[in-house]
């Protein structure tokens, strides 16, 4: 797979719904934060089942990460891949992709 096509799908992944965008926007402004989806959810003002599948996609990708904390699996942000997927998607819109 080239890496045109790699990066266009990450881009696709990563911009395919407000909710994706709504997700990022809350980790990018509280990079430290770990939560629960349904903590998650209710900071961006939607249901877990709203978010679940765009959730799903950015763990795909690697920018978020999911860990269990006792009974609880909890989501964080990993700052160094978003780095990654940032430049990835800077190279395609630069390329004309």
């Amino acid at each position: 797979m080239s890496n045109l096509s790699k990066e266009m799908r990450i881009s696709e992944k990563l911009l395919g719904s407000d909710a994706k965008l709504e997700i990022l926007e809350l980790f990018h402004k509280s990079p430290g934060l770990i939560d629960r989806i349904d903590g998650v959810s209710r900071r961006i003002g939607r249901t877990p089942p709203e978010i679940e599948a765009d959730l799903k996609d950015l763990i795909g990708i690697g920018v978020l990460f999911t860990r269990t904390i006792g009974s609880f699996e909890v989501i964080y942000f990993d700052r160094k891949k978003d780095a990654e997927v940032q430049k990835q998607i800077s190279n395609l819109l630069r390329e004309g992709g």
